[in-house]
């Protein structure tokens, strides 16, 4: 039976104190030079166009003018490749790849191979799972070690999978539904299992055949719904769910909670940020706690990892930041705007601007 969760606190006024976020951000200045945007400071990093930029919490990565692959961990530039990957999987923190069929990753500074042939493979912040071609082994490579995904069924190989930050959910060959985390693997008693989501420590997942939604959670199993909901989101540690009755639940580190008895306006979830309408109020949900703004527009929301930057009906933009709110700083209209990890980047006439550390830095642009 599960217990009720109440530690959500609603909080309706909230003050912006200065925190450095994490994030990078780069654009071209007016002589053409890819700079980065780290910590507060530009470093200017290439004198060429590049292509393919990709950009984690710590790093950015491209191929530059001479089709090589490069990556820039706010210190220095590594060339990873001489020759652009077939694939690229931008983590938050790690970056990983495949160039034919070797599968490699850089994290830390340092650049690693997985395996010399490896097919389909998945990729998170801290885990990575793949198929070995050589023997069909799956393989996981999880906190610097990699080992065989061992399960009980006749052949290793998986029909899909989908994976979370440090979770894997699979069907096998058979149509058993299974979770591998923390190094073992569970089988959860589904079969067929079609509509699935991961975060982190958690998987949810719909069983037609038992009518149920259903939470795997750090290693247990439960119900948390006798009907199918008419729709659910996984983010770290929760589900957020309208159930068949359009009840708005949370179920958030193993206690649910009602929100209300009928849905939202809307509802959406990244990361650590849950945000939902009700009432003509926007609210925003971190780590337990309730936050609530004015009406706000679901096109104009932009999620990020702890954050959410919107603008208001007035078009004034609102960075909210691990449960902090910054609206005092000034961007000229008309702007648009965007979150590389949790850092807020506007755009304005020929300007670049950063919104870091409670300041807002701004360069000229040429993109």
């Amino acid at each position: 039976m599960l217990r009720i969760f109440t530690a959500f606190f609603i909080l309706t006024g909230s003050t912006f104190f200065s925190c450095a976020q994490e994030g990078m951000g780069y654009f071209y200045d007016y002589t053409n030079h890819l700079n980065v945007f780290s910590n507060g400071s530009a470093s200017d990093i290439e004198s060429s166009k590049v292509t393919n930029i990709q950009a984690g919490v710590n790093y950015i990565s491209y191929v530059d003018s001479k089709n090589s692959f490069v990556v820039y961990d706010g210190r220095e530039k590594h060339t990873l490749e001489e020759f652009a990957p077939t694939k690229i999987s931008a983590t938050p923190y790690t970056l990983v790849y495949k160039s034919r069929n070797r599968l490699m990753i850089f994290e830390e500074g340092t650049k690693k191979m997985l395996s010399k042939f490896a097919g389909e493979y998945y990729a998170s912040d801290s885990m990575i799972i793949w198929q070995s071609l050589s023997d069909l082994n799956l393989m996981a490579y999880y906190r610097g070690k990699s080992k065989v995904v061992e399960f009980s069924v006749s052949t290793n190989v998986i029909n899909d999978g989908k994976i979370g930050s440090n979770i894997f959910a699979f069907n096998t060959v058979a149509n058993d539904f299974m979770i591998y985390y923390n190094n073992k693997v569970f089988e959860t008693g589904g079969s067929r299992i079609s509509d699935y989501q991961c975060g982190q420590d958690i998987v949810a997942f719909t069983d037609i055949y038992k009518n149920t939604l259903n939470v795997f959670y750090k290693g247990e199993i439960r119900t948390i719904s006798n009907k199918i909901p008419k729709s659910f989101i996984v983010s770290n540690e929760t589900v957020s769910f309208v159930d068949a009755d359009d009840n708005f639940n949370i179920y958030y580190r193993g206690g649910l909670t009602k929100i209300d008895s009928y849905a939202p306006q809307f509802y959406n979830a990244k990361d650590n940020v849950i945000y939902y309408s009700y009432n003509s109020a926007l609210k925003a949900i971190y780590e337990g706690k309730i936050f609530t703004d004015q009406l706000i527009e679901e096109a104009n929301i932009i999620p990020g990892r702890n954050s959410l930057l919107y603008f208001t009906q007035s078009n004034t933009p609102v960075y909210f930041y691990k449960g902090k709110k910054n609206k005092t700083f000034y961007i000229p209209k008309p702007y648009t705007m965007e979150l590389n990890g949790d850092l807020p980047v506007f755009y304005y006439g020929n300007n670049i601007a950063f919104l870091y550390d409670g300041r807002i830095f701004e360069y000229g642009n040429n993109n």
